[in-house]
């Protein structure tokens, strides 16, 4: 654990800009929710709300939402349906601030969940992300009452996307989340990241009950619930087979493998205009 409670410890650069990112796919049901949370963030600049081909009256919400905070929420759109990974990447890409926050249409903020990031990410320059805590709402008691379910639940929080906060520049840096044949099948692409983020930089948690997170909200189908009756129960999804648990992790090597040739670039001594001297045999 690290505490940064010390305001010595506070950096003297600009404050970190921060946008939060929410992919939109059929989620008229929910979606209002998940934009009056991120609303009442006080550190949320920009809200970026992509539609990714939604086949309900999604992209109308959008449209409506952007009319009404003209200042504060941007209207992107996919044709077709890409996943979130796609949309998400877009999204990452039309903005221009420090520090990215993903959040599931589905899902909501707590309040005052992200007042603390841009400090946060500018008082530890070595954090790459930071992920929120992801707190059930409604979800059945075969799972909430489990002897097992508060480890499993850990490890949901840090494979899962819309509880983090990004530094964009690293974002990118990694090729966004994975957009891989095999993810746009079975989805996955944020535990990919995740896991190769957790292996290769210093990932900060709020899990505890003293800061604000991410309300997850139970409905039938979630992602999460096919985690968790493989963690509980030993339930496998009948689609993931072992060959894409290996390419999954093969793409979470990749991932690290980036980063790592990043590293002697940008932590190099010499920098500016170099003539290279080349002798050929």
């Amino acid at each position: 654990m690290i505490k940064t409670t010390n305001k010595s410890t506070m950096s003297n650069t600009q404050p970190l800009t921060l946008d939060v990112i929410i992919p939109c796919y059929n989620a008229t049901a929910t979606l209002e929710r998940a934009v009056h949370s991120t609303l009442g963030q006080s550190a949320c600049r920009r809200l970026i709300l992509i539609d990714d081909g939604s086949h309900d009256n999604t992209p109308a919400l959008i449209r409506k939402f952007s009319q009404d905070y003209p200042n504060k929420i941007s209207a992107l759109a996919f044709a077709d349906n890409q996943g979130a990974a796609a949309a998400r990447n877009f999204a990452a890409m039309t903005s221009t601030a420090d520090l990215l926050a993903f959040l599931d249409a589905d899902d909501a903020y707590e309040a005052h969940a992200l007042d603390i990031m841009p400090s946060l990410f500018n008082m530890m320059p070595m954090l790459s992300l930071v992920r929120l805590r992801l707190t059930p709402v409604s979800f059945p008691q075969k799972y909430t009452k489990h002897p097992d379910f508060a480890q499993s639940w850990d490890n949901l929080q840090m494979t899962v996307g819309g509880n983090t906060i990004f530094r964009r520049s690293l974002f990118l840096a990694c090729g966004g989340f994975p957009q891989d044949e095999l993810f746009c099948r079975l989805g996955g692409e944020d535990a990919a990241l995740g896991i190769a983020l957790a292996e290769s930089s210093m990932v900060g948690t709020l899990f505890d009950d003293v800061h604000a997170g991410v309300l997850h909200y139970y409905h039938k189908n979630i992602h999460a619930t096919r985690l968790l009756d493989a963690a509980l129960f030993g339930i496998s999804d009948p689609k993931i087979c072992d060959t894409d648990m290996a390419a999954a992790h093969a793409i979470s090597e990749r991932i690290k493998r980036q980063l790592t040739a990043i590293y002697p670039i940008i932590n190099n001594e010499s920098i500016g205009r170099t003539p290279l001297v080349l002798t050929y045999s």
